[in-house]
């Protein structure tokens, strides 16, 4: 019920929002993408991390700015696509995920002359994101489960989300997203950075450790390069 009332708001929002909109975009572009494992083992965790590596990453969707200060300060709202994911152990593992992105941003721009149309900016504010499709290769795993006569063993390349241990991520994250970059006349040229603030790992995963035990922590990371088209230049 809790994440109706949450869908609901946002659309609402995302409506008033798109309504009140004075200068739509449409954009593209790729990177990279990583998880972080957190834990307080950190010796764990540090050979953990050095073994995930960023694997490419896509980017793209529509960007509503509404002013603000016209010329200078905005407030950015984004419908995007994007992919995560990361890849271990010479790519013999590897994860990626397709997700809906929704970011809503402080963006200030700053003009080279008042009627100039080259301008340089900024944004930052947080997201929410939602995985509805995923695939995965775990090479080791689909050997084991090639030789396993008993049948107890299987694997899937298709990912699942949600809360259940069985399931390979959590669905829903939230985080924050900032960006830099390049405006002339309709175009924008623009590099994003987010980070996820919400563990990934399925809760029901370690329901049955004691609280004082510390549950270790998997977290989105994405680096992006985007190509963006604006009907306006306020």
């Amino acid at each position: 019920m809790k994440k109706l009332f949450l869908f609901i708001a946002i659309i609402l929002f995302a409506g008033n929002l798109i309504n009140a909109q004075n200068n739509i975009g449409f954009f593209v572009g790729g990177g990279i993408s990583d998880m972080r494992m957190i834990d307080s083992i950190k010796s764990l965790t540090k050979e953990i991390n050095k073994e995930m590596v960023y694997s490419p990453s896509y980017y793209g969707g529509i960007n509503f700015e509404n002013i603000i200060i016209e010329r200078q300060l905005y407030l950015q709202f984004g419908l995007q696509a994007i992919s995560r994911g990361f890849k271990a152990d010479n790519d013999s593992v590897s994860y990626f995920i397709h997700n809906a992105y929704i970011p809503l941003e402080i963006k200030y721009k700053y003009f080279f002359s008042k009627r100039g149309e080259g301008n340089v900016f900024v944004s930052a504010g947080p997201y929410v994101a939602a995985s509805y499709k995923g695939t995965k290769k775990d090479i080791a795993l689909q050997e084991l489960v090639a030789a396993d006569t008993t049948g107890l063993l299987s694997f899937s390349p298709e990912m699942t989300f949600g809360k259940l241990g069985s399931n390979d991520f959590e669905a829903i994250d939230f985080g924050l997203n900032a960006g830099i970059g390049f405006g002339y006349s309709h175009l924008q040229v623009a590099y994003n950075f987010s980070m996820g603030l919400r563990n990934m790992i399925p809760s029901q995963t370690f329901k049955d450790i004691p609280s004082n035990v510390f549950v270790p922590k998997l977290k989105h990371m994405n680096h992006s390069i985007t190509v963006g088209f604006y009907f306006t230049n306020k």
